[in-house]
């Protein structure tokens, strides 16, 4: 027992880099066939500030004033970082500062600009985009083009920088790029992986009556964590659109809370069963408030949208996806230890401390009081 107390601690002090992962978000809008249409740029100021000192008298607050300040050392960040391209020219861009604006994250700065490749009969043919990705790899850029009046919608990250207007995306292309983030979404968000092994812990050994049980039935297993990924997924569908087309609306920082209380409310089961075999309600509550956290971008970004129904869907399908194959690359491996005694000993025990602590911290840090 002492050296799953020591390994847990270890581990709860290695993931201090991960706590409280927020996603770093921008938003382009862009009609780029469209010559006296300026596009507009939203830049999270908490993202921009790693890049331009922005709080002068350092008061812990960004003012309008301040922005204007530093407006010189901004138009040359997003110069050399965001390029508009008419084949081989690199358009020359006025970027302008418009104001600022509130997402659900967080106040942002509004950006509009104008590129110069539009005199005579050029036209842009790529937007290439480069901003924060060395400070935050987890950083992504959520575009919205119109092109002969159709929006595009796309998703600009480290992997894919370049955004090209040469051709317009099948309902195929915009499907692939939203699995793929959400399937990405799902990897990074140490929350949602913290659950998901908060859920797949048991799902060999339970706890009865003080004591470890290991279950025997791989059948029973697999059905047990059936039910619970099952239970997420309608609740987390459920949520994510509703919430997506304004139906309902609820603090993000308040979501971001319950979403860690509920990884408690996971580990504290393991130990003490309240719920008893009922372990898909804490799945589908978990998909309940998980939805409404991702949402929240999209509801920012997607608000007048044709295909903002197929982004949803496919998001969806990709956060799924995702869970599945780590319920596949995990469960397999529990089923065939849960006999072992370093498993009962250590894994168990470790793993409920690392999850209960951790999601504590979280709820700690995200309360908005």
């Amino acid at each position: 027992m002492k050296s799953a107390i020591i390994i847990a601690l270890l581990a709860f002090l290695m993931a201090g880099s991960a706590h409280a992962h927020k996603a770093s978000d921008s938003f382009l809008y862009w009609q780029p066939a469209v010559a006296d249409a300026p596009g507009r740029l939203d830049i999270a100021l908490v993202d921009l500030a790693r890049t331009v000192t922005l709080d002068g008298d350092g008061d812990g607050q960004v003012r309008w004033g301040e922005v204007l300040d530093r407006q010189a050392s901004i138009k040359r960040y997003l110069t050399t970082q965001l390029l508009i391209m008419a084949g081989d020219l690199q358009c020359q861009v006025d970027w302008r500062m418009a104001g600022m604006t509130q997402h659900s994250d967080g106040n942002y700065l509004v950006v509009t600009f104008r590129p110069d490749c539009f005199s005579s009969a050029i036209i842009a043919s790529d937007l290439n985009y480069n901003l924060f990705f060395d400070q935050d790899p987890l950083h992504r850029a959520l575009v919205m083009t119109r092109i002969e009046g159709s929006d595009r919608l796309t998703v600009l990250s480290p992997d894919q920088r370049t955004l090209t207007f040469a051709h317009e995306p099948g309902i195929w292309q915009t499907a692939a790029e939203f699995i793929w983030e959400g399937m990405v979404h799902l990897w990074i968000g140490y929350d949602h992986m913290l659950f998901l092994l908060a859920l797949l812990l048991p799902a060999a050994v339970r706890r009865e009556r003080g004591r470890w049980v290991v279950e025997d039935k791989l059948s029973k297993a697999v059905k047990d964590v059936a039910l619970i990924v099952t239970a997420f997924t309608v609740a987390h569908s459920v949520t994510l659109v509703i919430a997506t087309l304004g139906v309902v609306r609820l603090p993000i920082e308040w979501v971001e809370t319950f979403i860690a209380l509920s990884i408690v409310a996971a580990a504290v089961n393991i130990v003490w069963p309240f719920l008893g075999q009922r372990r898909y309600l804490v799945g589908f509550g978990f998909g309940l408030i998980h939805g409404f956290g991702f949402a929240s971008v999209l509801a920012d970004f997607m608000s007048d949208t044709s295909s903002r129904l197929i982004a949803l869907a496919s998001f969806n399908i990709g956060v799924e996806l995702a869970q599945l194959v780590v319920v596949l690359a995990v469960l397999p491996v529990i089923f065939l230890l849960r006999r072992h005694w370093f498993y009962q000993r250590v894994v168990m025990p470790a793993g409920v401390v690392i999850v209960a602590l951790t999601g504590s911290v979280w709820a700690w840090e995200r309360v908005p009081l």
